[in-house]
């Protein structure tokens, strides 16, 4: 269940060297020992973070919360059973499977969207 797990707030970057000059110099954050590939985490309050991604596929990454999971299958199944619609991609480097995505040296992760429209993300490191 996500609701146990943390959550983060997720932003955009077109240039992550300056985007961790300026969240670790001018904001004060520190990077978390668990940033991965194309992607910055900065360790926040109460076990909360800050990831801040470059997005090299799509143009832009329009979820702006991510619900950290230990079983991204258990969860989506889940909302699955409780109606929620998971977005499905298929492209050359980008698929779902079983609502799913599942990136090599990053982890999986699947997006539904709320009543208005914004993208929320499950996401399960690898």
């Amino acid at each position: 269940m996500v609701g146990i797990n943390r959550i983060s707030a997720v932003l955009v970057s077109t240039d992550l060297e300056r985007s961790q000059a300026f969240y670790q110099d001018k904001v004060g954050l520190t990077l978390s020992p668990e940033t991965i590939k194309n992607h910055l985490v900065f360790d926040c309050g109460f076990g909360t973070t800050l990831a801040d991604l470059w997005p090299r596929r799509r143009q832009q990454a329009d979820h702006k919360v991510r619900f950290w999971s230990a079983d991204i299958a258990k969860d989506v199944a889940e909302f699955v059973g409780r109606g929620v619609e998971f977005e499905e991609y298929a492209t050359e480097t980008f698929k779902t499977v079983d609502h799913v995505v599942t990136t090599a040296g990053i982890g999986r992760s699947a997006w539904f969207k709320d009543p208005d429209g914004n993208t929320i993300a499950l996401f399960q490191p690898e």
